[in-house]
């Protein structure tokens, strides 16, 4: 018996060990396929992660910050390493982050995430991130860093080379994204664009020129100019002569981005302002307010001013009874023996270092005011004079405007006997006026003002009324 309960007792033994041991056999095996499926996933992650850094590095699609606050992608999908060629991709986007004024990198919250790039495409950045660092972050987790001005990748729009003309400023708080009148002749002929202008699919040698002055004027009316520096070349090309506006481009078959870069002018001249009506205006310079009278001078920066007539009309007092007024016509600007007529109130000057520029204002006198007094004669306390519709109460005076007036003086009708002779009703009408004391005249349909007067209406009575 007690060998029988032995050989039972080992029997329960093994069943209990087949039961553990089984699922833990199954576990080990799916453990191990597990980690042979995981491996080849994380190699295949790596790859797709270097082949996009290979891709956006060779334009595929490439990436620009412009300094406007814009961030371009562009896809170019020519062959860019001899030998090589790196197929375009997708891009998706996860997120966009800044450096913040407190050196904090902060998430652009205004887009949908995830953005996803299949062509060429432009995202605007909100104005607050201008001038500020920023990250571009892919699905596939590489991290793009980009500062104003600055791209991944050679920036065109081209396919086997191809230009992109770019313009800037570069001031003291950083590079501003202008646009320009670039003039070239890429396309066999001589014509004017403006920037930023791409022109796909180009090679050979071609002329481009860009002006030597620029301006940019920012939204409270400020005026930055820019005095051309040199050409930054992004990508594969050359130029005749970085420091010269005009120059001899190639090309060899590869993209290049040509920046007009400026600098910000600093030289100063002194601006000298007149006008014929020798009372004090508003002008703006460059968004600032300016009051003068007669004639002033002021400082400002050479190049490109901002020029804005405030004062559009003005009264000029003559004496105690004349006011005239003044309506403002144009304006003459002048450097040296040149010179040019605004009709409008608003407009932009150039003046070049080292010149002596005058703006003069003229006003036309087109009417006036005159002090007028009108009295009454034998007029009832209700009665009134009507010029031109107006209504002027007698024993007063008045400021009018120089002009042809209709003559109107109310009539009475009175029902007082003792008003009207003895008798019941009787109307009381003007007959006659007197300019400054003169003689007595008809009451006329019409009267001009063109000076101080004092016009006194003389009443009496016309017509009777009896009762039936």
């Amino acid at each position: 018996m007690r060998a029988l309960s032995n050989s039972i007792t080992i029997i329960i033994l093994l069943v209990l060990a087949l039961i553990v041991a089984v699922p833990f056999l199954v576990y080990m095996q799916n453990l191990n396929l597990n980690q042979a499926s995981v491996q080849p996933s994380i190699s295949n992650y790596v790859y797709l992660r270097n082949l996009q850094n290979q891709q956006v590095q060779s334009g595929h699609p490439g990436l620009y910050y412009n300094p406007n606050g814009s961030i371009l992608i562009f896809y170019s999908n020519g062959t860019f390493v001899p030998g090589t060629f790196v197929p375009p991709s997708n891009l998706t986007i996860v997120g966009i982050l800044y450096l913040n004024p407190q050196g904090v990198w902060q998430n652009i919250t205004t887009y949908s995430y995830p953005i996803k790039v299949y062509t060429g495409n432009s995202l605007n950045l909100p104005s607050y991130t201008k001038g500020r660092p920023v990250i571009i972050v892919t699905s596939l987790g590489n991290v793009y860093f980009l500062t104003p001005g600055s791209a991944i990748g050679p920036y065109s729009s081209a396919g086997k080379g191809g230009l992109e003309i770019l313009s800037q400023i570069y001031s003291t708080n950083g590079p501003i994204s202008i646009s320009v009148n670039a003039t070239t002749n890429i396309n066999g002929y001589a014509r004017n664009y403006s920037t930023p202008v791409a022109f796909p699919n180009q090679t050979g040698t071609f002329q481009v020129s860009v002006p030597q002055y620029v301006y940019y004027q920012n939204s409270s009316g400020y005026v930055i100019t820019g005095v051309f520096h040199n050409w930054i070349l992004l990508g594969q090309g050359t130029v005749s002569d970085p420091r010269s506006g005009s120059v001899t481009v190639s090309l060899t078959g590869q993209p290049l981005v040509l920046i007009a870069n400026y600098s910000q002018l600093t030289t100063k001249v002194t601006l000298t302002l007149v006008s014929n009506l020798n009372q004090p205006l508003n002008v703006s310079v460059n968004g600032r307010i300016v009051t003068f009278t007669g004639t002033t001078t002021l400082t400002v920066y050479a190049g490109f001013v901002n020029f804005t007539v405030i004062t559009l009309q003005a009264n000029y007092t003559v004496n105690s009874t004349a006011i005239e007024h003044y309506t403002y016509t144009k304006t003459l600007f002048q450097v040296g023996a040149n010179f040019k007529v605004y009709n409008t109130y608003t407009f932009i000057l150039f003046s070049p270092p080292n010149s002596f520029p005058s703006v003069e204002l003229f006003y036309t006198n087109d009417y006036n005011y005159y002090y007028v007094t009108i009295n009454q004669n034998g007029a009832d306390s209700s009665d009134v004079l009507l010029l031109n519709g107006t209504v002027y109460s007698y024993g007063s005076s008045y400021w009018i405007e120089s002009g042809n007036y209709s003559f109107s003086p109310t009539v009475t009708l009175y029902q007082r006997s003792g008003s009207c002779n003895g008798q019941q009703y009787c109307t009381l009408a003007a007959y006659a006026i007197s300019v400054n004391g003169g003689a007595k005249q008809p009451v006329p349909s019409y009267f001009v003002i063109n000076s101080p007067v004092v016009i006194t209406v003389y009443y009496k009575i016309t017509e009777y009324f009896y009762p039936l």
